[in-house]
Formats: C-alpha cells, sequence, structure tokens
C-alpha cells in the first residue's frame, strides 16, 4: 500500500506472506496475517509503480531495516548513480594496479598509474626518435634498460589492456543505463560479461581477439 502525503512524503506497507489464520473451530478462518515492512520515501522520487515492479527487492532490502526508515536509497536513479561510480572506481583500480607482459627476459608486471602511462608515452616518443636501449622498470625492481623491441611491446601491451577495460567500463555503463529494475542494478559486478546489447563494437573486437588468442594458446 502506498499513500502519499501533502508533505511530498509517501508512507508505504509492503506485505509478504500473506496467508489465512485458522483456528480449531467451526468458524474456520478468522482472517490473514503477513510479514509487514513499513517505510517511507520521497513521493516525488520514487513513485509506487517502481517499488511494485520491483517488490521482491525492496521487501527483502528493507526486511531487516528499522520500521519507518527512509528507504529513499532503494530508488532505482540512486543505485543506478552509486553503481556507475562504484564501476568507475573499480575500473581505475584495475588499470592502475596494471598487468603482465610478455618480453624477451619472460613475464613482467608493470603498472599504469597516471604518472606510468606518462612515462610510456614519453618512451613511446623516444623509439620513435629512433633509441635503441630504453630505461624503465619493472614493479618493484631498479631500473634497467629494455631493447627497443621490448620497450615496444611493454608499451603496446600496457595501452591494450587500458583501452581494453576503458571500454569495458563504457560498456559496463550503458548496461546500467538499460536496467529497468535497481534489483537489476544491484547485480551487476566488474568482470562479469555484458548482455551483447551493451556491448560496443570495439568491446566485441576486443572479446573476439582474447577468445581467439586463446585459441591459439
Amino acid at each position: 500500500m502506498y499513500k502519499a502525503k501533502p508533505n511530498g512524503v509517501a508512507d508505504v506497507w509492503l506485505r509478504n506472506n500473506q496467508h489465512e489464520i485458522v483456528q480449531e473451530t467451526e468458524d474456520g478462518p478468522t482472517g490473514y496475517e503477513a510479514d509487514e515492512i513499513f517505510c517511507r520515501v520521497d513521493a516525488a522520487v520514487i513513485l509506487e509503480k517502481e517499488i511494485t515492479a520491483d517488490f521482491g527487492f525492496w521487501f527483502d532490502q528493507l526486511k531487516d531495516k528499522e520500521e519507518g526508515c527512509n528507504a529513499d536509497y532503494l530508488s532505482i536513479e540512486t543505485y543506478r548513480a552509486e553503481k556507475k561510480k562504484e564501476i568507475s572506481q573499480i575500473c581505475q583500480n584495475t588499470i592502475y594496479a596494471g598487468t603482465d607482459i610478455e618480453i624477451s627476459s619472460g613475464k613482467e608486471h608493470f603498472s599504469l598509474k597516471d604518472e606510468d602511462q606518462l612515462n610510456l608515452f614519453g618512451k613511446q616518443a623516444q623509439l620513435t626518435a629512433g633509441s635503441k636501449k630504453l630505461e624503465y622498470h619493472e614493479d618493484g625492481n631498479p631500473c634497467r634498460y629494455y631493447s627497443a623491441e621490448d620497450m615496444q611491446k611493454i608499451i603496446n601491451g600496457a595501452m591494450k589492456f587500458k583501452s581494453y577495460h576503458t571500454t569495458y567500463g563504457n560498456s559496463v555503463n550503458m548496461w546500467i543505463k538499460g536496467c529497468a529494475k535497481a534489483s537489476e542494478i544491484a547485480k551487476i559486478k566488474y568482470g562479469v560479461p555484458i548482455p551483447e546489447e551493451y556491448q560496443s563494437e570495439v568491446l566485441k573486437d576486443y572479446l573476439a581477439e582474447m577468445a581467439a588468442d586463446k585459441e591459439v594458446k
């Protein structure tokens, strides 16, 4: 039951598991009982149809909350905004953490914080200028010289890693934008497969290339 009041607040009662109360008499059922939750929402932000369409999610999220609590945080637009922030932060942290790249000396790990990315742009300029050996360092190790071939592999691998995660994060945001229920948004996690209808053309190309690489290996 949804009851909007003149002050702009709506009182909301959610009832679940309703059943008849049966007595051990010939009178039969004396009424009904149910699990009930009472909360309040901003009537201008959350309409009755939003709660009705996602009833199970609302009931589950509020079942352990204090009676009469403000439930505005469950609105789909709040969930949409918070999920986008979450995905953006995870995407950035993933890029900053870097990736392993196979070069002539074996597999080495390279972080990709902003300063690392700027350094790699500088190395690309050095390569373009014709440098044959370039100073750089693997995570946790001292600076040393890398051959032009290895340095190019490092740059290419790092930029590909960043571009993939940037593209993936963008497609996740399109998925979040397309969700019609807060419960759908809540299930989205960074790293899970994205439904094809939300995959950009660029992401599809990346996924096809990654699948082909796996087959080769």
